[in-house]
């Protein structure tokens, strides 16, 4: 134990001569301090080359899915429901001519019995005053005949009166037997009038009891209500055992092969909206929209994925939205359910809130930046032979990440990324990762033990 004492005693004693010699060398040997002239290397910033190339333009807009046929089932008579489909409810499927329910038709059929039973009836008649017809013909032209006789004999009796062959009497009798033919006449005349109008008055009353056996035949046929398309139930509480009336609303169905969304683009963007197929002529016809927007897509984000459907404009509104003072679009979206993969994919449903995007004009020869690169006034600067170059520029279009502008630049021009404050034209500058001398800094990559 004593023996490490001393060996320590003695280290630092040697330790501590040591120094007091060393210090004692600096003070009488001290060296001048040598001044180092600082140099400017400029600024570092982030840089972009700039290329021209052609831009389509993207209109984004947000909407909600909806049927494009949707309607209400309404009962067009009144009943008993004696029967309702197995797919004629809440979230159910039909397909066209599917019968979604029926009404009992037991009233409607006896309804129809009664209309065919007054019309047998009535063409009875018709044919019994058609029948009278021909018969007051033929008796009034029997009658018409008896007159004639009885009237020339009338005349050979008054010739002979008036030669004293014949009495006074006989010539009475004759015109008796005159007058009574002209009264059966007149009486025939009379009948054949009347049934001329009696015949009309059926034949009106045949016309307009046919008219209620098709009304009969329509009621009975209402009994049973069909899918008019392939569709999806929206709602229903309709069940067996109900007592409906007619214009009573029983349910909601849509046509699930096609769906759409409609948006509402700003005016100052429909401008990019509308593509020009070679003519400059608005189009009057849905054929004519369908050239002007030939894509659109439909998107829906949700548990961290983007899903994607395919979709095409095929509306346009017929003048601006009075509560936006905005154009709508309607985007159709046809077999909604065709991408659907159970687990991956989910089908484009009614209610979604998605996102579309509408491919809009094309135009060639323009720059795109990022929105950030854009300063007050349309400005943008760029790297010039190491200093700051500030230049205006016409934008065409700018956007919440990018800006697109036409002119003021050149391919290959280096754009600054990076924020300055109290940009000044002409101060220094130099590229990020590069020397004063646009060299790459290989001595502070070898530093860091990192090959260049």
């Amino acid at each position: 134990m004593k023996n490490r004492q001393k060996w320590f005693l003695l280290a630092a004693t040697a330790v501590l001569a040591g120094g007091g010699v060393l210090t004692v060398h600096l003070v009488r040997n001290p060296r001048e301090a040598v001044r180092a002239i600082p140099v400017d290397r400029g600024r570092v910033v982030r840089t972009l080359h700039l290329k021209m190339k052609k831009k389509t333009f993207l209109i984004s807009a947000y909407g909600t899915v909806r049927p494009r046929n949707e309607i209400k089932v309404v009962a067009e008579v009144s009943g008993r429901v004696i029967y309702r489909s197995d797919g004629f409810r809440s979230g159910g499927f039909v397909e066209k001519g599917d019968t979604l329910f029926e009404i009992n038709p037991v009233d409607y059929k006896l309804g129809v019995a009664r209309r065919r039973a007054e019309i047998a009836q009535l063409r009875a008649d018709i044919g019994k005053l058609v029948q009278e017809k021909k018969n007051y013909g033929a008796n009034l032209a029997i009658a018409k005949r008896h007159l004639s006789v009885v009237q020339g004999q009338l005349k050979r009796n008054q010739r002979l009166g008036k030669q004293n062959v014949i009495s006074a009497g006989k010539i009475d009798i004759s015109l008796q037997a005159v007058l009574r033919q002209e009264r059966e006449v007149q009486r025939i005349h009379n009948h054949l009038a009347l049934v001329a109008p009696n015949l009309l008055q059926k034949e009106a009353s045949l016309e307009v009891t046919q008219a209620r056996l098709e009304e009969a035949n329509l009621n009975l046929s209402r009994t049973r209500i069909t899918a008019p398309f392939d569709a999806r139930v929206r709602n229903t509480n309709l069940e067996v055992g109900n007592y409906i009336r007619e214009g009573n609303t029983v349910g909601t169905i849509y046509d699930s092969s096609v769906l759409e969304v409609p948006v509402s683009i700003p005016v100052e963007e429909s401008r990019w909206a509308f593509r020009r197929p070679g003519s400059a002529q608005f189009p009057k016809t849905q054929d004519e929209v369908q050239k002007y927007f030939p894509r659109a897509k439909i998107y829906w984000s949700r548990f961290g994925q983007k899903f994607e459907w395919d979709g095409r404009v095929t509306l346009v509104g017929a003048g601006l939205d009075e509560a936006t003072r905005a154009f709508t679009l309607v985007i159709e979206v046809p077999e909604p359910t065709r991408k659907w993969v159970p687990g991956y994919h989910p089908p484009l449903t009614v209610g979604m809130f998605v996102t579309v995007g509408i491919e809009g004009v094309t135009m060639p020869d323009v720059y795109t930046i990022p929105r950030s690169a854009l300063h007050q006034g349309d400005k943008i600067y760029l790297l010039k032979n190491s200093k700051l170059d500030i230049r205006t520029v016409q934008v065409i279009r700018k956007r919440k990440n990018e800006v697109v502008f036409k002119n003021g630049v050149a391919d290959g021009d280096r754009l600054i990324l990076s924020a300055i404050p109290a940009a000044v034209m002409g101060m220094k500058l130099r590229p990020e990762g590069e020397d004063v001398d646009g060299v790459a800094e290989k001595k502070a990559l070898l530093g860091r033990g990192t090959s260049p």
